[in-house]
């Protein structure tokens, strides 16, 4: 039997891992990053100069660094090779299975929404997984944002998976080796730290069934019903959860949706839920995305990475 040798040099070091994955028509990374404030929450990391998402991630079963970019038809990773968990989690952060044209089309026919189509505004970033985004959702409720970002930093930081570059966003099981009090401790949660401690532990003794709760076959309504049986989501917590599937066909009337509704449209003035929801009706489908598309674009300017108020 003869051995065939290694077309690869000795002296040349090991290949860097590098995936590719396609996106959907109109599909703007550079949008898609910085459609909430998930891309300020760790372990994401935003290069705006160099158009490139950081993130540890774990991957079959080991801790690795991910560099995300685009090259105009594919994402491109570096850090990985391609894998189906690969596939399915970057499908899931840049909701790639998410058709937004007819919201793009919609948002032609309103002069508040005439700069959708030309930002590319319309997917949200999503965590890696449901776990991530409702422990996150729970870490912005009543709270300002500079609290949300130093929670999510020191949660990522005490249960995390070291990499070179950081640490990646805890499993469930991560969570649930400690306890709540440790978490509140550590980790400044608060309250929230029972709410977090529980979602983690139930994952993990399978009390809670997040495959289950989150069956697409479900309809909005009992979705957004599975949702609200998870520790610490109301229903600005589910509605938010609704939209990261792609569903904006339902509106969470919360204190948020009517503050901001009543000083945008109605000078301050109490108006009835009723009225406030049949601005949104012509949206069919996507009223949320049409809400939170206003209210983002009234609030994005005044947040800033955590680098930023540290130096205030």
């Amino acid at each position: 039997m003869v051995r065939q040798r290694s077309a690869k040099p000795p002296f040349a070091g090991s290949i860097p891992a590098v995936a590719s994955i396609p996106v959907p028509p109109h599909f703007n990374f550079a949008a898609t990053v910085v459609s909430h404030g998930w891309y300020l929450l760790a372990p994401f990391r935003w290069a705006r100069d160099e158009q490139t998402l950081h993130r540890p991630e774990v991957l079959d079963g080991k801790a690795v660094d991910l560099r995300i970019s685009f090259d105009g038809a594919f994402l491109r990773i570096e850090g990985a090779d391609e894998s189906d968990e690969l596939r399915r989690k970057l499908g899931r952060m840049f909701q790639l299975g998410v058709d937004t044209s007819e919201f793009v089309n919609l948002s032609r026919n309103s002069p508040t929404h005439a700069w959708v189509e030309s930002s590319g505004f319309g997917r949200l970033l999503c965590g890696a997984t449901l776990f991530e985004d409702v422990v996150k959702i729970i870490t912005t409720t009543n709270t300002m944002w500079r609290q949300t970002m130093r929670m999510t930093e020191l949660l990522v930081d005490k249960c995390g998976r070291k990499t070179k570059s950081g640490r990646t966003f805890p499993r469930p099981e991560d969570v649930a080796r400690f306890s709540a009090d440790e978490l509140q401790e550590d980790c400044r949660l608060g309250y929230r730290a029972r709410s977090v401690h529980s979602l983690g532990s139930g994952i993990v003794d399978g009390s809670i069934d997040m495959n289950a709760l989150s069956d697409p076959s479900q309809s909005t309504e009992e979705l957004f019903k599975s949702y609200r049986e998870l520790p610490g989501i109301g229903p600005y917590g589910a509605a938010h959860l609704l939209a990261m599937d792609g569903r904006h066909d339902f509106i969470a009337v919360d204190t948020e949706f009517r503050r901001f509704v009543r000083e945008r449209y109605h000078g301050g003035r109490a108006v009835s839920d009723r009225a406030m929801l049949r601005r949104y009706a012509k949206w069919g489908r996507w009223k949320y995305l049409a809400y939170w598309s206003e209210l983002w674009e009234s609030v994005a300017t005044g947040l800033q990475p955590l680098e930023a108020q540290k130096d205030e």
